[in-house]
């Protein structure tokens, strides 16, 4: 458990994400079923707010996936879960290189002048 607590640390701090979406890819992984928003939010014990609002970034940088449910009451809902690690790391990988990249085109801008 101590070497995917050191991932996830180590994911978080390369792509620079919150205490509370460290919290939140720590559940999923550790959990291994899919969460709604609710559960999540009484695992970890923050607000739904903050909770969606990092859920958001999560699922862009491709470290949570999200499945979309049809509720009892016929309405629509996601249940979030964390990827395979190897999927995580591919998406680290990737958005780091998608970052770099953009570096590298912004110092040829400057470069140019």
């Amino acid at each position: 458990m101590m070497k995917l607590n050191n991932l996830i640390a180590e994911i978080s701090n390369i792509l620079g994400i919150s205490a509370t979406g460290r919290m939140i890819l720590s559940s999923l992984v550790k959990t291994k079923k899919e969460l709604s928003v609710s559960e999540i939010t009484a695992k970890i014990k923050r607000s739904e707010r903050s909770v969606r609002a990092q859920l958001k970034v999560l699922t862009k940088l491709g470290l949570v996936r999200r499945k979309i449910i049809i509720t009892k009451k016929s309405r629509l809902a996601y249940r979030y879960f964390a990827p395979l690690i190897n999927e995580l790391t591919e998406s680290v990988k990737k958005e780091t290189l998608g970052r770099l990249r953009r570096l590298e085109m912004r110092m040829r801008g400057i470069s140019g002048r």
